[in-house]
């Protein structure tokens, strides 16, 4: 259906028994039983299966909440995609840009689950000094720029002109939310990510995420929007790029939600885990429906 977009989430509203509650919807334990079996998920991913009630750290853990997010997004859209009219657009925010992929069917589902896992291992790899992220509310991207280029830090993703994320080491993080506080912002949070991802801190993992793409198997799909540009990626070569590139360069959601926009799609759907985009998305955008 060319008005309906899929959106895949990124990290941040994950729980212990997200891929647990799936189970009770035809077609996903199927597929949970084949990703399984084709060995792509780390050992505290597994752990995290069998025992969500003794996750704990996992759920936030770089390396392992990666792939599992991955995994829930896979399972959740084998469990409604039939409900539904075909996605005219996917696309998804931080990690679930590769996961709209594994919707779109560029990538199978078990490849998508080891493609994110091979991200979160290269990410976490590649923080060799304790990082986190915040979202700033109430700085323009000018502003904030300036404030970020005195504490190591990077605006790594733009959901509004005055909502951004930030990507920084984590020794620095009071001293940078008092100075956004001091310059007008109007809320600064930090995020539960251990990673400084979307910025310059990420270079090698990037690279070497490129590497491992290059390797994979890709197949015709869907429409993928890129989350670096806005724009839709229609080749090996581009979506490569746009998914190696998004590890350590800025993500411009905005420009995603616009392009969209103007490729006809009205109704927009979150697959999850959490609402956020679809909160946002109906708080910028009028003449929209946005669920999750």
């Amino acid at each position: 259906m060319p008005g309906f977009c899929l959106i895949c989430s990124g990290q941040g509203a994950q729980d212990a028994a997200m891929v647990e509650r799936l189970l009770a919807y035809p077609g996903a334990g199927p597929l949970l039983a084949r990703i399984r079996s084709s060995g792509v998920l780390p050992g505290g991913a597994l752990a995290w299966l069998d025992r969500p009630g003794d996750a704990g750290d996992l759920i936030f853990r770089n390396d392992i909440a990666q792939p599992m997010v991955c995994l829930y997004q896979m399972l959740a859209w084998e469990a409604v995609k039939t409900l539904l009219p075909a996605p005219g657009i996917f696309m998804g925010y931080s990690l679930g840009e590769l996961s709209a992929c594994g919707c779109a069917g560029v990538f199978k589902p078990a490849e998508a689950v080891r493609l994110a896992a091979a991200r979160g291992r290269l990410m976490t790899g590649a923080a060799v000094i304790p990082q986190t992220m915040a979202a700033v509310i109430g700085l323009d991207g000018e502003q904030l720029g300036g404030i970020c280029a005195r504490f190591n830090a990077q605006v790594a993703i733009i959901n509004a002109a005055d909502h951004h994320v930030v990507g920084l080491p984590l020794e620095a993080l009071p001293a940078f939310i008092a100075e956004c506080s001091k310059s007008g912002a109007a809320r600064v949070v930090r995020l539960p990510v251990a990673v400084a991802a979307h910025t310059f801190h990420m270079r090698e993992a990037a690279r070497a995420f490129e590497k491992a793409l290059l390797a994979a198997e890709f197949n015709p799909g869907g429409s993928v929007i890129a989350g670096v540009s806005g724009e839709k990626v229609f080749s090996r070569e581009r979506m490569i790029s746009a998914l190696a590139g998004q590890v350590d360069c800025a993500i411009d959601w905005r420009a995603c939600m616009e392009s969209a926009i103007s490729y006809g799609c009205r109704v927009f759907l979150e697959l999850g885990p959490g609402n956020s985009l679809a909160r946002m998305a109906l708080s910028e955008f009028q003449g929209i429906e946005a669920r999750a």
